[in-house]
C-alpha cells in the first residue's frame, strides 16, 4: 500500500477536520488533510493557510515541543471556533480540529462578564474611597482642632486622643482593603524616584520601634553589606512592605519577646546598574502551623487558634507585602513554626540612583577624628567609613586613652578635627566626662554622639554636657558623611543658607492669600481653621466654576496660590485647573494649584499633574506635609 493510500486508509474514515505535518530542516510542514479539511479550504490550500499567521505559527511551534503545550489553541476559521488538539503519529505530528463553539462562546461570555464586574468593582473602590475619605478628614481634623485647644479637661483629652488612634487604624483598614482590590486588578503602579536607604529605614523605625516598646520587646536593626545607599524606589510602597512585616510581627510576638530585622545592599554581578536588597525579618512569637504557612499569603486568611482570634486584622498584610514585592521584581518566603517564631526573607532588586559628586568627600578629605567607643564592632564601622572618606581615626576604648591621645595631640602638633562618642560607653559617666572634653578643646570644637536611641529623649542632658549633633545608628556613609561635612566651613555656609530660608517662613504665610476650592462644607470648615494659623488669607469657592469665576474677575496675581478639591459638581476640580491655565491672563499659567483631595490613587496623582495642577496632597490632610508644600512653592 502506497504512502497516500496509508493516509487515506487513517484519516479519511474520521470525520474531524485532521491535518498531518512532516518535520524538515525548516521545521514542520503539512504532507496531507482528509476530506473534512479540505472543505474548509480552497481548492490546493491547507488548514494552516486559511488561519491568522499568529493562530499558524503557534500552531507549527506546538507541533515542534508537544510536551511544552500547556495552552489550547483556538481556531477561527469563518464563524466556527475550533480547538487544535496536537500529537504524535508515527514520525509525523497530526493536529485534529474540535468544534467548540458553544464551549468558546460562553468562556468568551463569562470572560467579558469578569472585566465589565471588575471594571465596576475598582470604580466602586475608587468612589467608595473618595466618599469614606472626606468623612475621615472631618472625623481627624476636628480632633486635631480640639486637641490644639488650651486647658482640655484630662478625660476628655483621653477620649479625643482615643478617637484620633481608632481614625489612624480606621484609615490603615482602608487602605489594605482599596490596596488589595487595586492589586488584583492591576491598578497599583509604583512610584518610583531616587532616594536614600537611610532615609526610608529612619521612616520606617519610627513607626516600628515604638511598637515594640510598648510591647516591651527587644527590638534590633542590623546592616550587611551597603554597597549602594541611594536607589530607585518607590519608596511609599518599600516603607508598607517593611512596616507590614514588622507589625506582624509585633502584633503576634508577646510581650518581652526579640523581633529582629536584618537589610543588606549589594551589587548584582550581571548587571552594573542594579542592585539587590535583602531583608529578613524574624520574631520569637507564636509562628504559624504547617498547614497555615502554605495559606499565609492568601487574601482574607487568618490561621484559626485561640491566640490568633484576640488580634486584630484583616488578613490582608501578607498578601499585599507579596503582590507589592513580586510587582518590584523580587521575592518573598517565609519559615515558622509553632512556638517558635517567624522568619520573612525578601530579595528584591532596585536600579543605581545616578552619581552625583560628593562635596563631603572633598571637604573632610585629610582630617582626623578622635572615637571614643567601648564596641569594636561599631568602632570597626566609623574607622572603615572614615577611611572611605579619606579620614584618619584614632580609636580609645577608655576614658584614660582619650585623655592620652588629646595630650599626643599636643606634643605631635596633631590636629583634630572632631571627636565622636558612643552613647554606651562601659567605664565612665558621660555627662561627667564630656564638659572636660570640651573644656580641653575648645567652645567651637564638634562633639558628635552616635545613638541609636530617639535623639529627643537624651537630647537636652547631652547638649548641656557640650555634644554638638548626633549621628543616629546604625551608620549609613551618607548619614555619616553629612553629620561631619556639617562642620566643614562649606557645610557651615550651606547650613547658615538653609537657616535664613527656613527662618524666613517657619509657617507665618501672613500676606499671602489663597483660593480654597472645596464642596464638602464641613471640610472647607476644617481647611479654614487649620490653615488659618499661618496667617494666611483664605477665599473660598463651592466648585470649580465658581473658583473659575473668581480667578477671573480678580486682578492678575492676586491669588498666589489655589488649593483645589477634586470631585466636586457643576465642575470638577481637573476641568477648572484646565480652564484657569487656558485663560488669556499673566497668571494663568504660574500660579501654583495644588490638589486637596481623597483621590489618593498613584494615578490620581498623575490625572491632578497632567490637569496642569502642581501638587497633590491627599485627605485625610497632612497639615505638616500641605504646610511645607506651600511654603516650597511660596519661596520658589
Amino acid at each position: 500500500m502506497g504512502f497516500d493510500a496509508q493516509m487515506k486508509c487513517m484519516w479519511e474514515q474520521v470525520k474531524l477536520p485532521v491535518l498531518v505535518m512532516e518535520s524538515s530542516q525548516e521545521g514542520f510542514h503539512p504532507i496531507y488533510q482528509n476530506s473534512a479539511a479540505d472543505i474548509l479550504c480552497p481548492p490546493g490550500g491547507t488548514i494552516l493557510d486559511i488561519l491568522e499567521k499568529q493562530t499558524a505559527d503557534a500552531l507549527l511551534d506546538a507541533a515542534s515541543c508537544l510536551e511544552n503545550d500547556d495552552h489550547p489553541i483556538f481556531c477561527h476559521i469563518g464563524e466556527t471556533v475550533y480547538s487544535a488538539v496536537l500529537f504524535e503519529w508515527k514520525s509525523f505530528r497530526v493536529c485534529m480540529l474540535h468544534k467548540v463553539d458553544s464551549y468558546y462562546r460562553e468562556t468568551q461570555r463569562q470572560l467579558n462578564e469578569a472585566v465589565m464586574a471588575n471594571r465596576a468593582k475598582t470604580s466602586f473602590l475608587s468612589e467608595m474611597s473618595h466618599d469614606i475619605r472626606t468623612p475621615m478628614n472631618a472625623i481627624i481634623g476636628m480632633t486635631d482642632i480640639a486637641l490644639m485647644q488650651e486647658e482640655i479637661p484630662a478625660q476628655i483629652q483621653s477620649c479625643l486622643t482615643k478617637i484620633r488612634t481608632a481614625s489612624d487604624h480606621m484609615m490603615s483598614l482602608l487602605n489594605e482593603v482599596l490596596d488589595m482590590s487595586r492589586i488584583e486588578s492591576g491598578k497599583i503602579l509604583l512610584q518610583t524616584d531616587e532616594e536614600e536607604i537611610a532615609d526610608i529605614l529612619h521612616e520606617i523605625l519610627i513607626v516600628a520601634q515604638p511598637q515594640a516598646d510598648a510591647k516591651q520587646q527587644n527590638f534590633s536593626l542590623s546592616l550587611g553589606r551597603m554597597d549602594q545607599e541611594r536607589i530607585v524606589v518607590d519608596s511609599v510602597r518599600l516603607k508598607q512592605i517593611c512596616i507590614n512585616l514588622l507589625s506582624n510581627a509585633v502584633k503576634f510576638t508577646p510581650e518581652g519577646g526579640s523581633i529582629s530585622m536584618f537589610l543588606e545592599i549589594t551589587e548584582k554581578a550581571d548587571r552594573k546598574d542594579q542592585v539587590l536588597m535583602h531583608l529578613d525579618v524574624k520574631d520569637t512569637g507564636i509562628g504559624m502551623s504547617k498547614e497555615f504557612l502554605s495559606r499565609v499569603f492568601v487574601p482574607f486568611e487568618r490561621e484559626e487558634s485561640a491566640l490568633v482570634s484576640k488580634i486584630q486584622g484583616t488578613g490582608l498584610g501578607m498578601a499585599i507585602t507579596k503582590n507589592l514585592v513580586e510587582l518590584m521584581g523580587g521575592s518573598i518566603h517565609v519559615e515558622s513554626s509553632p512556638g517558635e517564631g517567624t522568619a520573612f526573607h525578601i530579595e528584591i532588586p532596585f536600579q543605581k540612583a545616578n552619581g552625583t559628586e560628593d562635596v563631603c568627600e572633598n571637604a573632610l578629605k585629610g582630617r582626623r577624628i578622635l572615637l571614643f567607643d567601648s564596641s569594636a564592632e561599631e568602632a570597626g564601622q566609623v574607622i572603615r567609613l572614615a577611611k572611605r572618606l579619606g579620614m584618619e581615626t584614632d580609636w580609645a576604648k577608655k576614658a584614660e586613652q582619650v585623655v592620652h591621645f588629646i595630650n599626643d595631640a599636643v606634643f605631635c602638633g596633631i590636629e583634630y578635627f572632631a571627636f565622636l562618642v558612643s552613647e554606651k560607653i562601659e567605664d565612665v559617666e558621660l555627662l561627667s566626662f564630656l564638659p572636660e572634653i570640651r573644656g580641653r578643646m575648645g567652645a567651637d570644637f564638634p562633639v558628635l554622639m552616635l545613638s541609636a536611641k530617639d535623639w529627643k529623649h537624651s537630647e537636652y542632658m547631652f547638649t548641656r554636657a557640650g555634644v554638638d549633633a548626633f549621628i543616629p545608628l546604625p551608620l549609613f556613609y551618607s548619614r555619616f558623611s553629612r553629620g561631619l561635612y556639617a562642620f566643614t566651613a562649606e557645610g557651615k555656609l550651606e547650613n547658615d543658607k538653609k537657616s535664613l530660608r527656613t527662618s524666613a517662613m517657619q509657617q507665618d504665610f501672613s500676606g499671602r492669600r489663597i483660593l480654597l476650592v472645596e464642596d464638602n462644607e464641613l471640610n472647607r470648615e476644617i481647611a479654614e481653621e487649620l490653615l488659618g494659623m499661618s496667617g494666611v488669607t483664605i477665599e473660598s469657592a463651592e466648585n470649580g466654576k465658581e473658583a473659575l469665576e473668581k480667578f477671573s474677575k480678580m486682578k492678575p496675581f492676586y491669588y498666589d496660590m489655589i488649593l483645589m478639591d477634586i470631585q466636586m459638581p457643576v465642575m470638577n476640580g481637573l476641568e477648572a485647573t484646565q480652564a484657569i491655565r487656558a485663560l488669556d491672563r499673566p497668571d494663568a499659567g504660574t500660579v501654583p494649584v495644588i490638589a486637596m483631595t481623597a483621590n489618593a490613587f498613584v494615578e490620581d496623582v498623575r490625572n491632578s499633574l497632567e490637569a496642569g495642577m502642581n501638587a497633590h496632597v491627599s485627605k485625610p490632610l497632612d497639615m505638616d506635609l500641605l504646610f511645607s508644600c506651600m511654603e516650597h512653592f511660596f519661596v520658589s
